[in-house]
């Protein structure tokens, strides 16, 4: 068989008469010949066919462009027109710009609807198609702020390159920097963008702002003169926020550099007067002295706002700051005879009151507020974080005594500050590793939550107790949470220094008393009797940091009449644990000290301690004495004594439904309170509750993960067996357990549990894939 091909140039067909030839769509022409072989004759007409094949082409991509368009119109928030899909050969970028916007727009559709999850990924996606985008930048940074401070700031520095003039990016970017303490970093970068040679040049309104923004940080660093030059370069326009805000800027810079009268007539030029020109005016009777013009503001202050707390507050401020202490009293009492029933103005005030270190305008917010039957706690908490402030570590401790308690009945979203100030108080007074790692995790856990004034606060503190490396962990951690933060790079040299100052005398002294570490120079007492009386007198007044430093002293210099005191001083020792460390480090000391045989007087002894504990209403230590001692099964009347220790069943309410215990067991083991978490799992069993049968598998599961808290594997695995060996729901959760246990990063755990499984199943061929899952190499190993 042969093949011949002749290709026609022509449009038109030439059809000779009687063409007996097949054709195919009237472009290809097939004649067969048969002589001695047969011969295939094909005509094509190729200008006809390429014509056609275009035609379909061109016809089947406008039906995919169609069809593709009205499949992603279907997406709420589609951005992306028929016209980008059908040009994108040629626009491939500008439609996968669409995309990117369209993400986007259904991310903030999912973040209005608080679907937080799906919003952020979308958002992630969003912009790495369409980078330019600043509301999806800008909306990702916000979310990110409060995880990986960090990571927003890089995301909005990032957005500069490609959005270099969007005012909406410069607020943001200032704001976050701002509110990190970052001004240092803000300084530079407000100097880049001002500079002659930034390209692209930014726009009027772009550049005001910038320069207002740099314009404030020099008055904050105290440079007047470079601020006013700035201000007085920029160009005069109409009267808006921004250029009242130049105005405001340029009349402080004035004001701070000596110049008053001319501050005064460039503050008469403002059209407008609103709370913030006010402020200003303020100042400026403020540096000059002149109390008849800062009372006349403070009238239009009140008169702009009347009924409103912020201007009396404020008077009360600018008042302390001219050191007009009768009329700032006077203001005080005006503001408590307003607003006595006013919760949120007297916390305002309150908090002011923090900021100008005033303890006793503080407590006298607190009487007004317990007079009007309003909660006490905030300004409590206000106190005590005074004390800390001013080194009273002692009274921060009486002080966290009134409220800790209260801490549980706060919303969760509340409840972190609180915490903060209880745990840094404790690790204050106490200095031991645990109540440090306390407070370090909870900084950690909470990240961005966790300010930089908030880490600022807690390394002077640590520093001022004498906890140097404490605080060098403290200033590295918040360093690196907030790399530019100004004050933690301020304090990290003099953090360092005296961590290695303290090292180093620690080193030195080891080496002089073969060994014996450096103690603060403390008096010994002569004999025990004094030495006792002494330090009974500490706990009594609450002097707990002066009592464990006399302890401390006394077993380094072990002086003669030591062995005679050995044992009233470890009685001591537990007293002062329980009264100035949380209950899950007293239990662990209280059972350590048990251990050993002791007298009936001194088990007496920690029994009407436990009484005092719970006359005060301090239960969760007056718990811990009597839990323990009741252990021992102890002589009479020992037992006596705890039987006339009265506690009120905290649990009763805690266990009513499975769904609270759990998530009871689940809280405290997140929070580093392993024992809290299984004296709620003790009460379950004992009391037996009508939820238990249904349930019981639930918590059997939360009992493991007790048990592998409490370093119990013996009990972990027993609590384990009774989950894996019965077939169906108990056994599926038991396997979730071991894959919860490795996603935590518990994978030591995870594979005891698995090789468990394996033991106890040995044929079940689940449990054979779980085991191989779980000791699967990872990264990083």
């Amino acid at each position: 068989m042969k093949l011949s091909l002749k290709l026609n140039s022509a449009w038109k067909r030439d059809l000779p008469p009687g063409d007996r030839r097949i054709w195919l769509l009237r472009t290809l022409a097939l004649r067969r010949e048969r002589v001695k072989t047969t011969t295939w004759h094909l005509e094509l007409y190729w200008k006809r066919a390429f014509a056609g094949a275009a035609v379909v082409g061109v016809s089947l991509y406008l039906i995919a462009a169609t069809a593709l368009f009205l499949w992603w119109n279907r997406t709420p928030g589609n951005e992306v027109t028929w016209l980008d899909i059908a040009t994108a050969p040629v626009r491939g970028e500008h439609l996968r710009q669409k995309r990117g916007d369209t993400a986007i727009a259904q991310a903030l559709l999912r973040l209005r609807a608080r679907d937080y999850v799906e919003a952020y990924y979308g958002l992630r996606v969003g912009l790495a198609r369409s980078p330019g985008n600043v509301t999806g930048r800008v909306n990702l940074a916000r979310m990110m702020a409060g995880s990986d401070p960090a990571g927003a700031l890089t995301l909005l520095e990032d957005g500069l390159k490609y959005a270099p003039g969007d005012l909406e990016l410069f607020r943001v970017l200032f704001g976050h920097l701002a509110a990190t303490q970052s001004q240092n970093r803000l300084l530079d970068l407000t100097a880049d963008l001002l500079a002659p040679a930034h390209t692209p040049a930014l726009d009027a309104v772009a550049r005001r702002f910038v320069a207002n923004t740099r314009a404030s940080l020099l008055l904050g660093a105290h440079d007047a003169a470079a601020a006013e030059a700035l201000l007085a370069a920029l160009p005069p326009g109409d009267e808006t926020v921004e250029e009242r805000r130049s105005t405001r800027l340029r009349v402080s810079a004035l004001s701070a550099l000596g110049r008053r009268d001319e501050a005064r007539r460039l503050f008469a030029t403002l059209k407008r007067v609103g709370m913030d020109e006010l402020r200003t005016e303020a100042e400026l009777a403020i540096d000059a002295g002149d109390a008849t013009a800062l009372e006349s503001v403070l009238r239009r202050m009140k008169a702009m706002a009347p009924g409103q707390p912020i201007p009396g507050v404020f008077a009360f401020s600018a008042w302390h700051r001219m050191k007009r202490l009768t009329l700032r009293d006077l203001t005080e009492q005006e503001f408590f005879e307003f607003f006595a029933t006013n919760d949120g103005a007297l916390q305002l005030f309150a908090a002011t009151a923090v900021n100008l270190d005033l303890p006793d305008a503080v407590r006298r917010a607190e009487r007004i507020a317990v007079a009007n039957r309003l909660s006490p706690f905030a300004f409590r908490v206000h106190l005590t974080e005074l004390a800390l402030r001013r080194g009273d570590f002692d009274e921060a401790f009486q002080r966290l005594r009134e409220w800790e308690a209260s801490i549980e009945t706060l919303p969760p979203a509340q409840r972190f500050y609180p915490e903060f100030i209880n745990r840094l108080t404790r690790a204050s007074v106490a200095g031991g590793e645990q109540q440090i790692t306390g407070l370090t995790s909870h900084l950690v856990e909470m990240r961005g939550r966790a300010t930089a004034p908030m880490y600022e606060l807690a390394v002077k503190v640590l520093g001022r107790a004498g906890h140097a490396n404490a605080a060098r962990e403290v200033v590295d951690l918040g360093l690196r949470i907030y790399p530019y933060a100004d004050p933690l790079l301020r304090l990290r040299p003099g953090v360092v220094a005296a961590a290695e100052r303290r090292a180093a005398n620690e080193a030195a002294a080891r080496v002089e008393t073969g060994g014996a570490p450096e103690l603060a120079a403390v008096e010994i007492p002569g004999t025990a009797a004094l030495a006792l009386e002494r330090i009974d007198a500490a706990l009594a007044s609450g002097a707990f940091g002066s009592a464990r430093d006399l302890l401390r002293a006394i077993r380094a210099a072990r002086p003669a009449w030591l062995p005679k005191a050995a044992e009233d001083l470890a009685v001591r020792d537990v007293e002062l644990t329980l009264l100035s460390q949380d209950a899950t480090t007293s239990r662990a000391v209280l059972h350590a000290f048990l251990d050993r045989p002791r007298t009936e007087a001194d088990l007496l002894r920690l029994a009407r301690l436990g009484a005092q504990f719970a006359q005060r209403q301090r239960e969760s230590e007056a718990r811990v004495v009597r839990d323990e001692l009741a252990a021992l099964r102890p002589p009479a009347a020992v037992a006596q004594a705890l039987r006339a220790i009265e506690i009120s069943d905290d649990l009763a309410k805690t266990t009513q439904t499975a769904e609270a215990t759990l998530a009871a067991i689940d809280r405290a083991l997140s929070q580093g309170k392993a024992d809290e978490a299984r004296r709620v799992l003790e009460y379950v069993k004992q009391k037996s509750p009508a939820w238990l049968a249904s349930s019981r598998a639930d918590l059997g599961a939360s009992e493991v993960r007790v048990w592998l808290a409490l370093d119990r594997r013996p009990l972990a695995l027993a609590a384990y067996k009774e989950l894996a060996v019965r077939a169906g729901a108990s056994r599926s959760l038991a396997f979730k357990l071991v894959r919860s246990l490795a996603a935590e990063g518990q994978i030591e755990s995870a594979r005891v549990l698995a090789r468990e499984t394996v033991r106890l199943l040995p044929d079940d061929k689940a449990a054979a894939s779980l085991l191989r899952e779980i000791e699967a190499p990872r990264p990083g190993e």
